[in-house]
């Protein structure tokens, strides 16, 4: 996979980042790799060695897959809004928005983010007043990820009337629903310019109440959780995001050290020797992070609580694997920031995985608050 990701993959990354889209030909450069790029087979065949297990395949194929370049991350991703259904649907609206995007691997987006709150969800202005047996929806989103190509939208919104955060509830709006629009179907950002994150609007939108996740005929207006269960389905996908700062990271620091031994002779014998330390401590800060990854998610596949162990993963991959990619940069001199080389826009890219599935500082505020309680966390 490295060999085809360097090869290939690579050749494609400036142009995905310049134009904001995937090469028109995605599909016949993806049949090209090595192995078929399923989670499974990219685990069986090209890493054989590698411990077993769902969570251990997860981690090997984020990672690798990020190493190829992000852009055949974007291509192979599903969304995260289905983790949703799983962590609060009932049992029939997880057979309906939940087992179709697992065996076809379609796409769902996540609408939680709107102009003006950033990470504070507090704030949210998206409303769902219920009318009969509907809800109407209105409100604004922004940075959803494949909302422009998503099969359904899992939306955040506050019931009318409850200021309390378990009055906020997650609702399915399927795609072409009428009042939803694709306001900009890919905004601009720092990195990922090829990933599809979309603004959205909801104009009077009604949807019937079983698409309010959670709900049961016997509980009327009640639904199971609120935002923080909603939330709690990212715990699935946060490692996935950590493992993809790793394989970007690996990439940059595979450049460098080829790099950097091409012009070996150059350096004076402990000049060598100091860039020879730092080059290893960084490889060493990687695995660090990929070892605290594949930690969470045996915890997930053991069904064992996980919620500190995954904001630990998250908060140390993403932020060192942005340090690595600039040290890399620093070690280059000017070739590492330019447009010759792909590390500029792997540092980019990387910066946006920090904020992806909950920032690193939300992470490091949780892992606080479960060592020393809330209080001690927010003070």
């Amino acid at each position: 996979m490295k060999e085809w990701g360097s090869s290939v993959a690579w050749g494609y990354a400036r142009q995905t980042d310049t134009e904001h889209a995937l090469p028109e030909d995605t599909d016949k450069i993806l049949e090209t790799a090595p192995v078929p790029l399923g989670r499974d087979e990219v685990v069986g065949d090209a890493f054989p060695d590698f411990p077993d297990g769902p969570g251990a395949r997860d981690a090997v194929w984020f990672e690798a897959c990020a190493y190829s370049d992000m852009w055949v991350s974007e291509a192979l991703n599903r969304g995260v809004g289905h983790f949703v259904v799983n962590a609060i649907g009932t049992p029939d609206q997880k057979a309906r928005w939940w087992d179709p995007i697992i065996a076809t691997g379609g796409k769902t987006g996540f609408g939680l983010s709107e102009p003006g709150i950033g990470s504070d969800t507090s704030h949210l202005s998206t409303t769902a007043v219920r009318d009969g047996d509907s809800w109407v929806i209105n409100g604004s989103k922004m940075f959803c990820s494949l909302g422009a190509l998503a099969e359904y939208i899992v939306v955040f919104a506050r019931v009318a009337g409850d200021t309390t955060s378990s009055g906020i509830k997650a609702f399915v709006v399927e795609r072409g629903h009428p009042g939803f629009t694709v306001v900009k179907a890919n905004e601009d950002k720092l990195g990922l310019h090829c990933w599809t994150t979309s603004q959205l609007a909801f104009d009077d939108v009604v949807v019937p109440q079983e698409h309010l996740l959670g709900w049961r005929p016997d509980t009327d207006t009640g639904a199971i959780g609120g935002l923080n269960a909603g939330l709690a389905g990212l715990n699935d996908n946060r490692p996935n995001v950590s493992n993809q700062s790793i394989g970007v990271a690996s990439a940059a620091l595979d450049v460098t050290t080829a790099l950097l031994r091409e012009r070996r002779l150059g350096f004076a014998p402990h000049k060598w020797s100091t860039i020879s330390d730092e080059l290893d401590r960084m490889a060493w800060a990687l695995d660090r992070g990929r070892q605290l990854n594949i930690a969470a998610q045996w915890l997930k596949d053991n069904g064992i609580h996980n919620r500190t162990q995954v904001s630990v993963a998250k908060s140390f991959g993403p932020v060192n694997a942005d340090r690595v990619i600039r040290r890399c940069m620093q070690l280059l001199g000017p070739d590492g920031t330019s447009t010759e080389l792909l590390l500029e826009k792997w540092y980019r890219d990387v910066k946006i995985l920090d904020i992806f599935e909950g920032t690193g500082q939300i992470m490091r505020v949780l892992v606080g608050r479960s060592l020393m309680g809330r209080s001690a966390a927010s003070s």
